[in-house]
């Protein structure tokens, strides 16, 4: 009997030393985590800022405000890019880009172990204290503008397709309300097709184990804002549309963080373009200068993770925009980063931050 009861003893001090090894290394690995923030921006550059005096600089004085850790650049290429990391350097701050050939690119402060380019997107990955992202920068063909057609603009669809004949002139007989027209033209754009292919490396990237957040001017608005509650806003003049890039992101399972910030499309609009300038004349800020032309064409989206959780998105740059030719406040409920430095572009930029579990 003593004999067993010593037995039963050196077990339960076993196990129990097993449970407390285990309880030991699991809170070691919990120790071993960290949180970092990722702030993530989606920024126009607007010719590398030479449409407006000051431009240039503009560009480097917004990144050394906000202090984005990646930044997703549109109308860009490897000459703006190098100015940029210049202009970012006599500032004291250090960004890697991904040598993109052309337009779009991306710049990190954190190194860039990978990049690929795509037509349309650009990749880079980086390495966020051991935690692997995948970040893709888009600009997307700024022709077939049809949320112009609702607002009795052509949007620059060549020939020899419908509505080709107004160019991006007015429209003399009024708004084109036809949806299927305006879906079937916006598809004729290529912005959706060459964005699948984009996510289709993007899948592989994600089987890897790497987060990934994908960002652009995507010149078309989001399915979620052009929805029955915003109908007769925003001289959407009745459309409902259900617009296929954006759509097709979120399909692929990821989530606009934007709008899961602020849901409501009518509250907070959160539209990026046009944006006011005041070093520039309006005339050079609107392409359909008798319409509200306002939209969210600029977005920063991420694919969920358990490591990956949304902390806020702002808008940055001005309050004011453009509507009908005139300067006005936004009406919305928006929060915006202004700017105290010169604004360099006609877009305004979205600056997402997120926080990031890594494993040390």
């Amino acid at each position: 009997m003593d004999r067993r009861r010593a037995l039963i003893g050196m077990v339960g001090a076993a196990a129990a030393a097993g449970v407390t090894g285990a309880g030991s290394a699991q809170a070691a690995e919990r120790r071993h985590r960290r949180h970092r923030t990722l702030k993530v921006l989606q920024f126009n550059i607007w010719m590398g800022g030479s449409q407006v005096p000051g431009g240039r600089a503009g560009i480097a004085d917004t990144i050394a405000a906000t202090q984005p850790d990646v930044v997703m650049l549109s109308e860009s290429d490897p000459k703006r890019v190098a100015n940029l990391l210049s202009d970012l350097a006599e500032r004291g701050l250090t960004y890697h880009d991904n040598k993109n050939p052309s337009d779009p690119g991306v710049i990190s402060r954190y190194p860039i172990i990978d990049q690929a380019s795509f037509p349309y997107w650009s990749k880079a990955v980086i390495s966020v204290d051991g935690t692997e992202v995948a970040a893709y920068s888009g600009h997307l063909e700024y022709r077939y503008y049809v949320n112009y057609l609702p607002r009795a603009y052509g949007g620059g669809t060549p020939a020899p397709l419908e509505t080709s004949e107004y160019g991006w002139g007015e429209i003399p007989g009024g708004p084109i309300t036809d949806v299927d027209l305006i879906m079937r033209l916006n598809e004729a754009s290529g912005r959706t097709q060459v964005t699948r292919t984009m996510l289709a490396d993007a899948a592989r990237e994600r089987a890897k184990g790497r987060l990934v957040f994908l960002a652009g001017d995507l010149n078309e608005p989001s399915h979620r804002d052009w929805t029955r509650r915003t109908r007769n806003l925003f001289d959407h003049n009745g459309t409902v549309v259900e617009w296929s890039t954006t759509k097709a992101i979120e399909d692929a399972g990821f989530r606009d963080s934007y709008r899961v910030a602020h849901p409501d499309p009518v509250r907070t609009p959160g539209f990026t373009w046009p944006s006011d300038n005041p070093g520039t004349k309006t005339e050079s800020l609107t392409w359909a200068p008798k319409a509200d032309e306002r939209d969210r064409i600029d977005f920063v989206f991420y694919h969920p993770d358990r490591r990956l959780r949304l902390l806020d998105s702002v808008i940055v740059g001005p309050s004011t925009t453009i509507v009908r030719n005139e300067r006005v406040e936004e009406s919305g409920n928006d929060r915006f980063w202004k700017p105290t430095w010169t604004w360099p572009t006609d877009h305004k930029a979205v600056l997402s931050t997120f926080r990031v579990t890594t494993g040390r």
